[in-house]
């Protein structure tokens, strides 16, 4: 089963790219990823999105969301952050995401 629209991911990946950086937040579940590897966080992790590339079907559109000065790269799917929801983008993100994670919890993935 195929995940994405591979022409409208890289549309998103080509837009999110004319408006780096992009402030977002994580998610519960990649919060408590990067706690479980040692990771320290704030008490309310802010990322910024520096880099964006599209990973393939399998992996989608992928984020570095490394903040500065750390040693430890981080590099996730834009379905583990929260964009901030007055970016430009973020309503389109949010889609892109919905639909994303829609389709990989049908195909079992």
């Amino acid at each position: 089963m195929v995940i994405d629209d591979y022409a409208e991911a890289m549309a998103l990946v080509e837009r999110m790219k004319a408006n780096l950086p992009i402030p977002a937040r994580p998610t519960g579940q990649l919060a408590t990823l990067l706690k479980q590897k040692k990771i320290l966080l704030d008490a309310d992790p802010q990322f910024e999105i520096k880099t964006v590339f599209y990973a393939g079907d399998e992996g989608g559109i992928t984020c570095d969301v490394t903040p500065a000065g750390s040693k430890d790269a981080i590099v996730c799917s834009v379905t583990h952050l929260r964009i901030h929801p007055k970016h430009p983008l973020a309503q389109e993100i949010r889609a892109y995401q919905q639909t994303r994670t829609r389709r990989l919890a049908r195909s079992g993935s």
